[in-house]
C-alpha cells in the first residue's frame, strides 16, 4: 500500500495518538468515516502524517456528502463547541482535584476519564477542520468563477467571505493588542497580569510545551501594528459586490462559521491542556519522570504506569526509550493497536515499504492566500524552537503555522507554507497582518535553504530563487 502525505505537526507522542483515535473505531458513532490507515512518521523535525489516498478520498467524500444537509451542518458545528466546552471544564475540574491525596486508582480513573473526552472532541475537531477545506474549495471555486480579479475591491471582498464570524485565540489577542498599541508604547503592568491571566495557555499545544511568559506577551505585543480606522468590508457590502445569489450567501456564511471552528479547535485544545498539566504532572512525579517525558509514552503505557503497584514506590520507566522517541516514532493502527516504533532502522524500512516518493520539482508554486511583492532571506520554521531566526524583512518558509508562530509572522516579509488552504492559519494571519501569502506549496521547506534570497510573487502564486 502506498501512502500520500497528509500534513506535518510538532506533536509528541501524546497527541499524535489522540490524532489517531479521533478518526478510529472508538468514536464511529460520532464520524461520517473512518481513517484507520492513518500513520505518523518523522520528518523535518515534525511528525508527518500519511494515510491511503483511497480512504483519505473516501473520508472526505463522506463528510461533503453527510454535512451538505444545512441543519445536519448546523447540528455539527453545535456538537463541536459543546464538546469543545466539556473538554475545557472537564480538564478544569480535574486541575482543582487533591491529586496528590489520591491512590493510584484514583488517579487512574481521573486519567481514563480525561481521554474519553478527549477522544470524543478530537473526532469532532477533525470534521470541523476537514468540513472547512470542502467548504472552503467550494467558496473558492465559486468566486473563481465570478471572476472579480479585475476587481478594485477583490482583495477585500476575499478577506471579508473568507473571515471567521467571529475572532477567538490569537486574532482577538492580536486586535486588543493592535487598541493598546495605539494608546501605549509600552503594556502597563495591571494590562499584562490580565493578558497573562486570559491568555497563558496560547502556548500549550501539546503536554511537552509551557505556560505563555510575560517575555512572549511583551514580545508579542513589540511587534504588534497599531490599530488604523477600520477599512475592512462587511459581509454584506462583500456579499453585494461579489453579486452572490442567496443559496451563495448562505454557503459563505457557513464557510465563516466552520472557519470560526477551526480557529476555535486550538483554543479549546489548549485551554484544556493547560489545566491539565497538573494531572500529568502528578502521574510524572509518582514515576520519576518530568510531564515532558510523559508526553512521549502511549496511552497505554501510562496506564500501565499507575496501575503498577510499584509505582507507590516510585516505579521508573527506560529513558533511553524516551529519549530516543524525542528524536522521532512511527506510530499507526496495527490489528486494532496502536503501534509504535522509534528504532531508525525500523522506521526507514516502513518509509520505503509504504510511502510513495516525491518527484523533485525544478519550480515552486502554491496557493495565493494574501496577495503582494516581497523579496528577502528565507528563513526555515520546522518547529517553535527556530521562530528566533526570523528578523525584519525575512522570507518565513514553514510546514505550517498556528498560534506561537504570530510573533514570528509580525517581523517577516511574506509567508510560504508546505501546507494549507484559504483559511487556514497561515492565511488569515497574512491577510490581518497584510502581508504577502502562499500556501500549499508542498515541498518549500524542503526547496529551499536558510538565507537564500528569493522573490514571493503572491499575485501569480510563485516562489523563485533570486541568483
Amino acid at each position: 500500500m502506498s501512502l500520500t502525505k497528509l500534513f506535518s505537526r510538532e506533536y509528541s507522542v501524546q497527541y499524535t495518538e489522540a490524532s489517531l483515535r479521533s478518526l478510529g473505531k472508538e468514536v464511529k458513532e460520532h464520524v461520517a468515516a473512518l481513517l484507520l490507515t492513518q500513520c505518523y512518521i518523522p520528518e523535518e523535525r515534525n511528525q508527518a502524517c500519511y494515510a491511503d489516498p483511497a480512504e483519505w478520498n473516501a473520508l472526505h467524500a463522506a463528510l461533503d456528502k453527510e454535512y451538505s444537509d444545512p441543519k445536519k451542518l448546523k447540528r455539527l458545528i453545535s456538537n463541536f463547541h459543546k464538546y469543545g466546552k466539556e473538554y475545557v471544564t472537564a480538564a478544569k475540574n480535574i486541575s482543582k482535584k487533591p491529586l496528590s491525596k489520591l491512590t493510584n486508582k484514583g488517579l487512574l480513573n481521573l486519567y481514563q476519564d480525561y481521554l474519553k473526552i478527549l477522544n470524543l472532541y478530537s473526532a469532532y475537531l477533525w470534521m470541523g477542520f476537514l468540513l472547512n477545506n470542502i467548504y472552503s474549495e467550494k467558496g473558492k471555486q465559486l468566486l473563481d468563477k465570478k471572476n472579480l480579479h479585475g476587481n478594485k475591491n477583490h482583495d477585500k471582498i476575499f478577506k471579508a467571505l473568507f473571515s471567521p464570524s467571529e475572532k477567538s485565540g490569537i486574532l482577538s489577542l492580536q486586535d486588543k493588542l493592535a487598541n493598546l498599541k495605539a494608546k501605549h508604547q509600552t503594556l502597563p503592568e495591571k494590562t499584562i497580569a490580565k493578558l497573562l491571566k486570559d491568555y497563558t495557555w496560547m502556548s500549550c499545544l501539546d503536554i511537552h510545551n509551557e505556560p505563555w511568559t510575560r517575555k512572549e506577551l511583551i514580545d508579542f505585543f513589540d511587534h504588534t501594528t497599531p490599530a488604523a480606522a477600520n477599512s475592512m468590508l462587511g459581509f454584506s457590502q462583500a456579499a453585494k459586490l461579489a453579486k452572490l445569489s442567496t443559496k451563495e450567501k448562505i454557503l459563505f456564511r457557513q464557510i465563516q462559521q466552520l472557519t470560526y471552528v477551526k480557529d476555535m479547535r486550538d483554543v479549546y485544545r489548549r485551554q484544556a491542556v493547560f489545566y491539565i498539566y497538573i494531572l500529568f504532572d502528578e502521574i510524572a512525579a509518582r514515576c520519576s519522570l518530568k510531564r515532558k517525558d510523559l508526553a512521549y509514552l502511549t496511552n497505554a503505557e501510562i496506564i500501565s504506569l499507575i496501575s503498577n503497584p510499584a509505582a507507590d514506590k516510585n516505579y521508573t520507566i527506560d529513558k533511553n526509550k524516551i529519549n530516543q522517541r524525542k528524536l522521532g516514532f512511527l506510530i499507526y493502527w496495527k490489528n486494532n493497536l496502536i503501534t509504535l516504533e522509534s528504532d531508525q532502522i525500523k522506521i526507514s524500512e516502513f518509509r520505503k515499504s509504504h510511502l510513495e516518493v516525491s518527484e523533485q520539482k525544478t519550480e515552486i508554486t502554491g496557493m495565493v492566500a494574501s496577495k503582494g511583492y516581497a523579496t528577502g532571506k528565507v528563513k526555515i520554521i520546522y518547529g517553535i524552537k527556530d521562530l528566533s531566526k526570523v528578523q525584519k524583512g525575512d522570507i518565513l518558509v514553514a510546514i505550517t503555522t498556528h498560534p506561537d508562530f504570530v510573533p514570528a509572522m509580525q517581523k517577516a516579509a511574506a509567508i510560504v507554507t508546505n501546507e494549507g488552504g484559504i483559511t487556514s492559519h497561515a492565511a488569515i494571519v497574512s491577510r490581518e497582518l497584510g502581508v504577502p501569502c502562499i500556501v500549499n506549496t508542498k515541498v518549500a521547506t524542503k526547496f529551499f535553504k536558510d538565507d537564500e534570497l528569493v522573490e514571493v510573487d503572491a499575485e501569480k502564486g510563485i516562489v523563485r530563487k533570486i541568483k
